[in-house]
């Protein structure tokens, strides 16, 4: 059986913020918070310059916005949504885009950065909220890199015959974890996107996967309680342990996982291809994560993919983690950018550290083979 994506959905706040917003923040930007900020390569925790690869070096030079990294808006969510609110909106055009009803899904599998509770995940909310009256739903949570581990395991599901429909949901709302005044906050964007994934005609759907995890690296990044940068153990107790946000308990650890971020994504997809069967010249679009306005630049760099066989749209939304390769999938199609048989690769790197891709062929429902 071939399983692979057959509707899609995408959920953006009405509230957008330009770079006008952000003046003041970058104003006060200082040397220290570029030690500090694991996006920012050029220099370390110790203040010393790091030598960058040739991919980013270029792909920061093409961009030539050393102040926003190429963001000109984001969506934001207002204090009073939830975050599962802007996921069931998006769960919930997938499910009419693949021609479904809600009793038709069978698993629900849900990344959320963050959730609306520490503990119980968004998953149970997206079930109740969209009225999927036969779903499980479960957390898989992998970071940004959630989507194609949630790609293999439907796939799995459905072959095995333990589900016929399955939803993925990704969302992320960095206005929820970084504080507008940090100038870490320029680049995030809050929205979210979802799949529903099902059996499609034989030869198109996933047809290859790769995922590796480096839990060497997995303090670069991190969403925790905040004293210094020194994990708080007992999250329970009174007094000053200071905010939950994002943060980083070894900056140049961070920092290092950015430096290889194009290896990382050379080796992941063409490992990905391989498994496939196929080569990086049938590759059609490249759909990846864009953390920073350089990344996707920096990674077609490394890929040795042609401009036009990349998309991206962060200098419209940001960075959107978990839900962007699926929101620009979304948009791809409806600029025409994404046809019927074409191969699409797919790429995700994840606090944790592990980076993860797909291959997929897409299928188009009416289509003939």
């Amino acid at each position: 059986m071939s399983v692979g994506i057959v509707g899609l959905g995408v959920a953006l706040p009405k509230t957008i913020r330009t770079n006008e917003y952000w003046d003041a923040v970058v104003a006060r930007r200082s040397d220290a918070h570029d030690r500090g900020d694991v996006l920012a390569l050029h220099r370390g925790a110790s203040g010393a310059p790091n030598e960058l690869v040739p991919e980013i070096v270029e792909a920061i030079a093409e961009l030539g916005d050393p102040v926003y990294s190429g963001a000109r808006s984001r969506h934001v969510l207002l204090d009073e949504e939830e975050v599962s609110d802007l996921e069931a909106t998006a769960a919930r055009e997938a499910i009419r885009d693949a021609g479904i009803e809600p009793s038709d899904i069978d698993v629900v599998l849900v990344h959320s950065l963050p959730s609306d509770r520490l503990i119980p995940s968004n998953a149970p909310a997206i079930q109740h909220k969209c009225e999927l009256v036969r779903a499980s739903a479960w957390s898989l949570d992998v970071g940004c890199a959630s989507l194609q581990p949630q790609l293999v395991t439907a796939s799995a599901l459905i072959r095995g015959g333990v589900a016929k429909h399955v939803l993925c949901v990704q969302s992320q709302c960095g206005s929820r974890v970084v504080a507008s005044d940090h100038p870490q906050s320029i680049g995030f964007g809050d929205g979210a996107a979802a799949a529903v994934v099902g059996a499609v005609p034989e030869g198109f759907g996933l047809l290859g996967s790769f995922m590796r995890t480096d839990g060497s690296l997995r303090d670069g990044i991190v969403l925790a309680p905040v004293e210094g940068r020194t994990p708080v153990r007992e999250w329970w107790k009174d007094g000053p342990l200071g905010p939950l946000r994002m943060a980083t308990f070894d900056a140049d650890i961070g920092k290092l996982a950015g430096q290889k971020g194009p290896e990382f994504c050379r080796d992941t997809c063409f490992e990905a291809l391989r498994d496939a069967g196929l080569g990086i010249d049938d590759v059609s679009l490249y759909l990846g994560n864009q953390s920073v306005g350089w990344f996707v630049g920096a990674c077609r760099r490394a890929l040795g993919l042609p401009r036009e066989r990349t998309f991206e749209t962060f200098a419209e939304v940001g960075n959107l983690g978990g839900a962007t390769v699926l929101y620009n999938l979304r948009e791809a199609l409806k600029r025409d950018r994404v046809h019927h048989g074409d191969v699409l690769l797919m790429y995700s790197p994840g606090a944790g550290f592990t980076r993860t891709a797909v291959v997929m062929r897409w299928w188009s429902r009416g289509k003939s083979i």
